[in-house]
């Protein structure tokens, strides 16, 4: 029991090294991956490193290829598009349900709101100096809220649903390529969204919803567009 606890542990560090390295773009969309070269680099086992890039995979961050080994996983314009349309969907679907459950739960409705709290604490001091773990940090944030919000539906499968389609793909793509501006913006976003669900506004939490999902798609396709010139 012990042996399977040390090799969980290590294999979770093993996939927070992969997923930085992925973040900071030195493994990049399309790359192929070794898992050899990777135990060499992190001095460990063949084993861990395959539990990590299991759990990569199960998130679609690592694609594997049947015979063709694994690659980064990356993404087209089009791609972008029907995930983010999906994502819209998903937030829509049962709007009423959302600010029923919040306004019945207090520890669903403090716990979103300490969630934009601290992202925009961490946003708000960002900058190209900070260390990788808080740009991490930022992304982990961002998710938890689309889950919190997902999680108020009462709905396990848009849940699940969500966390298929779009765990790690924004954070894949604007790193350090995004303004602080931006970044703050994308929290005050979350932050309509909050108020629109404790005011019970189901108009305002549509347009607030909707206005994020498609800044946030918009800012995607740029990056996209730049790379493909580069």
């Amino acid at each position: 029991m012990a042996k399977t606890t040390i090799k969980t542990t290590l294999a979770d560090t093993i996939y927070f090294k992969i997923r930085e390295e992925i973040t900071q773009h030195n493994l990049r969309p399309g790359d192929k991956i070794n898992i050899k070269e990777l135990a060499k680099q992190f001095g460990v086992s063949e084993t861990p490193v395959k539990f990590a890039l299991n759990r990569l995979i199960s998130e679609n961050i690592i694609d594997n290829f049947p015979r063709q080994g694994m690659r980064v996983h990356g993404v087209t314009a089009q791609e972008v598009d029907e995930i983010f349309d999906a994502r819209l969907m998903l937030d829509l679907y049962q709007m009423k349900q959302v600010i029923m459950t919040v306004t019945f739960n207090n520890n669903l409705k403090e716990e979103m709101y300490a969630n934009i709290e601290e992202h925009l604490e961490l946003v708000t001091n960002l900058c190209p100096e900070s260390p990788v773990e808080d740009y991490i940090r930022n992304y982990d944030l961002d998710l938890k809220f689309h889950e919190l919000y997902l999680k108020c539906t009462g709905n396990h499968k848009l849940l699940d649903i969500f966390n298929y389609i779009n765990p790690f793909l924004y954070s894949n793509f604007i790193f350090k390529r995004q303004s602080k501006n931006k970044d703050v913006s994308g929290v005050l976003e979350h932050k309509m969204i909050y108020e629109a669900i404790i005011n019970e506004d189901e108009v305002s939490l549509q347009k607030a919803l909707t206005i994020h999902n498609i800044n946030a798609k918009t800012a995607i396709g740029l990056i996209l567009k730049v790379d493909q010139l580069i």
